[in-house]
């Protein structure tokens, strides 16, 4: 890991990851709240690793952030946001082992990049049934 990461997130009217130094968009325009992933970041307890600032969140762990946005990807696509799925997606995302993190980081940032908020909800779809998060 690098202990020189920060990565961001930009709460506009939506949410925007950005990641290390470049002030690219790895993925943008997520329905969530940064109360949501506070909620996420306290239930990891991982709150001494980010920075909550008026616009945003600093995050200084690469794997927080990259769970932080699989986490994000994840709870976008739940249409019908109930307190146990919530609940379990929080439980499935913070015990991803390192592998399958990057796996669903990469999947995330890339088909973001290819085909916008479409191809992201397969991708949250995917994730979800996989690891029974919608039964």
């Amino acid at each position: 890991m690098n202990p020189e990461f920060k990565g961001f997130i930009l709460f506009k009217e939506r949410a925007y990851f950005k990641s290390g130094a470049s002030s690219t968009t790895d993925v943008g325009r997520l329905r969530i709240r940064k109360e949501d992933l506070i909620d996420f970041a306290r239930n990891a307890n991982a709150l001494t690793k980010m920075k909550t600032t008026k616009s945003g969140v600093w995050v200084f762990d690469e794997a927080l952030y990259k769970r932080l946005l699989v986490y994000a990807v994840a709870l976008d696509g739940v249409k019908k946001r109930s307190a146990l799925r919530v609940l379990k997606l929080t439980d499935v995302v913070s015990k991803l082992d390192d592998y399958s993190l990057h796996f669903w980081y990469t999947e995330a940032v890339s088909r973001f990049k290819q085909g916008g908020l479409i191809n992201l909800r397969r991708v949250s779809r995917s994730l979800r049934a996989l690891y029974g998060v919608d039964k």
